[in-house]
């Protein structure tokens, strides 16, 4: 078993380990740890004399995410429920890991996310004699091809990107990396297992790593969010994607539907609900027009969130309640906070 080093690699540890646990729930149909455990480790039952099965209860621990699995355990789970074993290794959670030198590991971590990826970050060999393939330059167009991948292995690389920009100190690309792995987070909610483990993963990105990202005084914070409200509005417009993070039949037009939605292309108001949340830094705070500006800002994203997941829509235009907003030199929202 492999020993926690510090409390966030114990957070890392946690949350890989509940979402190979939830691979496994899901596509063995056991909705108990003890159904499962009754699969994977028949021989860890042992009846007592009164008739009595016992058992370790082990299953309870992966569940909760308190160990990690030992590697014959990962193996016999993998030969009935093929998958698990990706997700619970998948370099994401190395990329989370402040404690790996971003610099010494990104190819390495790069060639282990898939030709897809290694397509739009890398340019093509020249000659057979390129051990090692060139990076694209990095632009808005290979985030937004990350975006239309909508897969847990594009939303690893766009970690990455964000750990290079802020090894670098661009805090600008950062923060663009950083809207990319927002959408990929929100794209890939309602696909299973990561729709069970959801809230968990964005404390532990923010916590990680996009807490970090700082651009113009506005820090991104996952966690001044409630994901499981976005999830809610997403799903009202959107099915529920019930498939693993590979490319299945369907899985292109779901994402593109929903990075439709998220990227703002169906209205301005979907453009403020689902911008990348982020708080002001002290340093914005000290500035009052700057703050007061930003202050504003935050009012809309959150009144055109209330827009989009109630019916206010359809009594109300979110554009010209807002543009009123705007006008208002005492900054009072048409109507009342709710347009009523």
């Amino acid at each position: 078993m492999r020993q926690a080093r510090n409390p966030l690699r114990r957070a890392i540890d946690e949350q890989r380990v509940r979402l190979w646990y939830g691979w496994l729930c899901r596509f063995s149909g056991c909705l108990k740890a003890y159904a499962l455990e009754k699969q994977l480790v028949p021989e860890g039952f042992t009846r007592a004399a009164d008739g009595t099965l016992s058992h370790r209860n082990r299953m309870i621990r992966y569940r909760d995410g308190k160990h990690v699995p030992r590697p014959t355990l990962v193996e016999r789970a993998e030969e009935f429920f093929p998958g698990g074993r990706a997700l619970l290794e998948h370099p994401y959670w190395e990329i989370l890991d402040p404690d790996r030198n971003v610099s010494a590991c990104a190819d390495a971590w790069l060639a282990c996310l898939g030709a897809d990826v290694q397509r739009l970050l890398f340019m093509p060999r020249r000659s057979v004699v390129d051990f090692r393939p060139a990076r694209r330059t990095l632009t808005s167009v290979p985030l937004r091809q990350l975006e239309d991948l909508g897969t847990f292995e594009a939303l690893a690389a766009t970690a990455l990107l964000v750990r290079e920009a802020l090894h670098v100190g661009n805090a600008r690309r950062a923060r663009r990396c950083a809207v990319t792995f927002w959408r990929l987070l929100l794209v890939i909610s309602s696909s299973l297992p990561f729709y069970d483990v959801l809230p968990n993963m964005a404390k532990l990105a923010d916590e990680a790593l996009l807490h970090r990202v700082v651009y113009r005084g506005e820090q991104v914070s996952l966690t001044s969010v409630a994901i499981w409200d976005f999830e809610t509005v997403l799903h009202r417009y959107c099915l529920t994607q019930q498939i693993d993070s590979a490319l299945k039949p369907g899985h292109v037009n779901w994402v593109k539907v929903r990075l439709s939605l998220i990227r703002g292309n169906k209205g301005i108001d979907l453009i403020w609900a689902f911008r990348l949340p982020v708080v002001a830094t002290s340093s914005l705070q000290a500035n009052p027009e700057k703050h007061a500006r930003f202050l504003r800002e935050q009012t809309v994203r959150q009144m055109a969130f209330e827009y989009c997941s109630t019916d206010l829509w359809q009594r109300r235009s979110f554009v010209d309640d807002m543009m009123a907003f705007f006008r208002d030199p005492e900054g009072r929202w048409p109507c009342g906070r709710y347009g009523l």
